[in-house]
């Protein structure tokens, strides 16, 4: 008889965010003529309902961390594909920046704090880059292609931490975990 262990969906989810990140990336540094888009919405949806179902595994290892924060990043991929405004994104980020200090506190790899910081700079960078006052100034008047470059810098960075750390897991303690 072979005998299973339960296995740590961790891997699979760092995956699929990088998976997320690295179009975004790409489709926001280079712009085409200072235009600049996103992934398809729907692409949004099916990813962060796979996520969110990471989530329910990471629940069910019993991974409190592991399943607040994917279920958090889960929720906000989703939402972003169906159309979350600035203040949304904002307030993702926040919570992101929430979870920095939680990662800290529960002493994970610095590697997870710093996909939790490139995370939290996502959301806030969209959400500042969305805002816009009663007049339609942006949030501090800056050209928006500003804000495209951040984003598309802090998704780069994500999706390498978070494919690193996907690889580090998924290969078992062959690249060191920091």
């Amino acid at each position: 008889m072979v005998e299973c262990k339960n296995l740590d969906p961790t891997a699979l989810g760092l995956f699929l965010v990088a998976v997320v990140s690295l179009p975004l990336a790409i489709l926001q540094l280079v712009g085409i003529d200072g235009f600049y888009n996103v992934p398809a919405a729907d692409f949004f949806k099916l990813l962060g309902l796979m996520i969110i179902a990471v989530a329910y595994f990471a629940y069910r290892a019993e991974s409190q961390f592991g399943f607040t924060v994917f279920a958090l990043v889960g929720a906000a991929v989703a939402m972003t594909g169906f159309g979350m405004g600035a203040f949304e994104n904002i307030a993702f980020g926040l919570v992101f920046v929430l979870a920095i200090i939680w990662s800290i506190f529960a002493k994970t790899p610095k590697n997870l704090t710093l996909i939790l910081v490139t995370t939290a700079l996502i959301f806030l960078f969209v959400g500042f880059a969305l805002y816009q006052d009663s007049t339609g100034a942006s949030f501090i008047g800056t050209d928006p292609t500003f804000w495209h470059w951040l984003i598309g810098i802090a998704a780069l960075f994500n999706f390498i931490f978070n494919i690193f750390l996907a690889y580090a897991l998924a290969l078992e303690d062959k690249l060191p975990i920091f």
